[in-house]
């Protein structure tokens, strides 16, 4: 072999070399801090998760399991699970899917059978493992090409280490890893295979709104038309100037947005009855403004009659354009709670809520301000609207509108946002 050649194969073997020296310090170092890694060997948590990549486990997590969080189980004797969180029983058991799956687990998972939580993820580490699952023959050639290259480091005059550690390599890393790290099937509970897309990788985020329970949720991705369907059935909306098609507020996601092209644009329910509060509640709605400054006070949402003292709840821009308000009426007046917004045309995630006692304003899943409030909210005949009826609608983008009949705590909103 010319030099050259053996300086390129050299600087070849030592790339390799580093990459395997990486991945495995990427899985094993966690180790010195109780964690375990695991190969997945089945595929319903693609594409996040696909098979022969490594979890890391952490067996003793700081808290519980929430709604997102991707998990490893194990009933009994059977083979152990890899998949994410979407709900919880009243008696605690875990409800639980796979990302790749198209319905929840048949069976929820009692929290003693839960051996962890999964903190980190090692792409492709465990497919030397996962080959010789499937293919234990495949042990005793790759035992006997391990020992082919020892012998040629043993033997050769020239002592060709690095082409040796090379021969070496590929057993001793399958034999590592199928030894220490530990199995766990992705389980695919479709009866076919269903198309994994990018989609997949956020779609516990519409899983989360819906397991928190809410009376009504908008994802507003329809590309077309008018109408805009209620994740719950019950209150879908109308709108009219409103446009669709829109980037979606959690990329990779690929549900899309409404925009609200003009002041006059707005998508409205249609019983005004419907979606009015006296006790707890909770708003939430992602917000882009396409240009800034925003419409002047602005409606984003609202359950408002247009007149003074008839707020059951409204999210809108100040008159400055510079802060977002929470505002409710009661009986003894009217709340407000203000933040400055960033000056710009990034997607924000926005919520109020009212626990009986206080009104609370949240940006980007951080508490942003409260006041005390006296008395029970007022209700009105008009419908609930995205935007406003009068033509002072928020101009951009919404999407994601969720409103629940209680008052999500601070640590819920933050775990939502969190989750997008």
């Amino acid at each position: 072999m010319k030099p050259w050649w053996r300086l390129v194969a050299r600087c070849a073997l030592a790339f390799t070399g580093a990459v395997a020296l990486t991945l495995a310090l990427c899985a094993f170092a966690p180790v010195l801090w109780g964690w375990r890694p695991v190969v997945v060997t089945s595929g319903s948590m693609e594409p996040l998760v696909r098979p022969g990549d490594v979890v890391l486990l952490d067996p003793t997590p700081d808290r519980e399991p929430l709604v997102g969080d991707v998990v490893v189980y194990s009933r009994s004797d059977a083979p152990s699970v890899t998949h994410r969180v979407v709900g919880r029983d009243d008696d605690g058991r875990y409800r639980t899917r796979g990302d790749a799956n198209p319905t929840p687990d048949a069976a929820s998972v009692a929290p003693e059978d839960v051996l962890g939580r999964v903190r980190g993820l090692v792409p492709g580490l465990g497919a030397p493992a996962l080959f010789l699952h499937r293919h234990p023959s495949a042990a005793v050639p790759l035992a006997v090409l391990g020992g082919a290259g020892l012998l040629v480091l043993l033997l050769s005059r020239r002592r060709p280490r690095a082409a040796a550690a090379a021969v070496l390599l590929v057993p001793a890393l399958a034999v590592t890893t199928g030894g220490v790290v530990g199995r766990t099937e992705a389980e695919f509970s479709a009866t076919t295979a269903v198309p994994a897309t990018v989609e997949t990788v956020s779609r516990f985020y519409p899983q989360k709104v819906l397991a928190a329970n809410p009376v009504s949720y908008w994802r507003l991705g329809e590309k077309s038309g008018n109408a805009r369907a209620d994740e719950r059935g019950a209150n879908p909306l109308t709108c009219v100037g409103a446009t669709g098609g829109a980037p979606g507020a959690r990329p990779p996601d690929s549900d899309t947005a409404t925009t609200l092209p003009t002041a006059s644009a707005h998508c409205a329910a249609g019983s005004g009855a419907a979606l009015s509060f006296t006790g707890p509640f909770t708003v939430i709605v992602w917000t882009r403004s396409t240009a800034f400054p925003p419409t002047p006070h602005g409606r984003l949402v609202a359950k408002y009659g247009g007149g003074t003292g008839q707020i059951n709840y409204l999210l809108s821009w100040n008159d400055a354009t510079t802060a977002m308000r929470a505002l409710l009426d009661t009986g003894s007046g009217r709340y407000t709670v203000v933040k400055p917004m960033p000056s710009d045309t990034a997607w924000h995630e926005v919520a109020m809520t009212w626990d009986g006692a206080g009104l609370r304003l949240y940006l980007d899943g951080q508490p942003a301000g409260s006041t005390a409030t006296v008395g029970t909210p007022v209700t009105t005949p008009k419908p609930f609207t995205l935007g406003y009826t009068d033509a002072d609608s928020v101009v951009g983008d919404v999407d994601e509108v969720s409103v629940f009949a209680r008052a999500l705590t601070d640590a819920e909103i933050a775990d939502l946002h969190a989750a997008s």
